[in-house]
């Protein structure tokens, strides 16, 4: 009883100021709607050609339990051109300009040219880089269905809409850092446990990337 008192009294000093002053009651911050983020992450990417930086690749086997790490280099140059370098604990290098590809292994010690549509797999893998480092964002609802999983920094989650796809990817999700200029870390999740996790550091944008870098010199 005596918390109802208190209650009311408390409403009987409340009631006569609200009509007598009778504020406007502020408006709560209207939450960023799915279209909107991604609108304005692809319009920070809009003016950037190009972005260059180190990777850190870490591979889960869950039926082994075994995490396998890798790290290199990364160059993109829009529209289509990619350098994915390992540099340790082995030494790769991928290059895509266009559909034209080529790969170098210490293992082969020898340039291999190819077509990218003629691999699938890799053509799939290499257009989301484009996607991401482009900053189409918008265009992934094309593809998957995309939710918000953390607003600071932003952080997306992706689920294939294409059976093809989901044989292959559970889900991807991807950070960004601070203010959403670049790509903080992107995480592969296979069908079950399995992951890759690629960690992105030392991103430059607008560096000024030279054709030279979509040639293997070896």
């Amino acid at each position: 009883m005596r918390r109802f008192m208190i209650a009311l009294i408390f409403l009987a000093l409340l009631v006569p100021l609200a009509l007598a002053q009778d504020p406007p009651k502020p408006e709560a911050a209207k939450e960023e709607s799915l279209d909107d983020c991604l609108k304005r992450i692809e319009k920070n990417h809009d003016n950037h050609k190009d972005f260059s930086g180190k990777f850190k690749q870490q591979k889960y086997a869950a039926l082994f339990e075994d995490l396998i790490e890798s790290s290199g280099r990364f160059v993109f140059l829009k529209p289509d051109k990619v350098r994915w370098e390992y540099e340790k604990p082995h030494q790769s290098i991928l290059v895509i300009s266009g559909d034209d590809g080529q790969k170098w292994t210490e293992t082969t010690r020898r340039v291999e040219k190819f077509k990218l549509s003629e691999d699938r797999g890799l053509d799939a893998v290499v257009r989301q880089l484009f996607t991401w480092f482009k900053g189409e964002f918008t265009k992934l609802k094309d593809d998957y269905d995309v939710e918000i999983v953390q607003r600071s920094p932003t952080t997306l989650r992706m689920k294939p809409k294409k059976d093809i796809v989901k044989k292959y990817i559970a889900c991807i999700e991807v950070k960004f850092t601070e203010k959403d200029e670049a790509i903080a870390s992107v995480k592969i999740t296979e069908p079950g446990e399995d992951y890759t996790l690629y960690s992105f550091s030392d991103t430059r944008l607008d560096a000024g990337v030279k054709d030279e870098e979509f040639e293997i010199r070896k």
